[in-house]
């Protein structure tokens, strides 16, 4: 079993990304589980959210304590990632463009540029889920027309073309480090 917590905030699609995963894996024939942890529902609130992947039937139904997958919606909350632990060899997908000061395996992309990039935002403020569901599918070799028919699904046809186009960017821009970002 592969599992996987994203941290994020409040108004950063932590739950939706954790949705488009689930429905991802699933057109692969994963079987899956999600599920949200957030505290007082507030724009900026410290936002959290799990989904486990497996081939067979899933049988555990508690929080995620160790996931193998550690994802930042910002850089700024790896301490508090850190925090809530990950298991030995776990590594990490992060939205942001300098290597994190850990010596995990990192995958970084800069989703909340290819955001704006793509006219994701509400308020000024870019809309990073999308990005990121694209960088995490490229990790976890989920095909790219799964990602697009995921997220026609998800929003339908006319809705879903600056997301696909979002998404595809990130998918391609992911970029992976080794460990050793401590002791760069």
């Amino acid at each position: 079993m592969l599992e996987m917590r994203i941290h994020g905030r409040g108004g950063q699609g932590v739950v939706t990304l954790a949705e488009l995963l689930a429905k991802a894996a699933l057109k692969t024939g994963k079987e899956v589980q999600t599920f949200p942890f957030f505290g007082v529902e507030r724009r900026g609130a410290a936002v959290k959210a799990a989904v486990r992947f497996d081939s067979q039937p899933i049988k555990v139904r508690s929080l995620s304590y160790w996931p193998d997958i550690l994802v930042l919606m910002n850089e700024n909350l790896l301490s508090l990632g850190l925090a809530d632990g990950i298991a030995p060899g776990a590594f990490i997908v992060a939205n942001g463009e300098k290597r994190l000061p850990v010596d995990n395996k990192q995958y970084l992309v800069d989703a909340a540029f290819i955001a704006l990039n793509n006219d994701l935002t509400f308020g000024g403020e870019p809309y990073i889920n999308v990005p990121m569901f694209g960088a995490l599918c490229r990790v976890m070799d989920i095909p790219l027309d799964i990602v697009g028919e995921t997220i026609t699904e998800q929003w339908g046809a006319k809705k879903a073309v600056p997301n696909i186009a979002a998404a595809r960017e990130a998918y391609e821009a992911v970029r992976e480090l080794e460990g050793g970002g401590a002791h760069a």
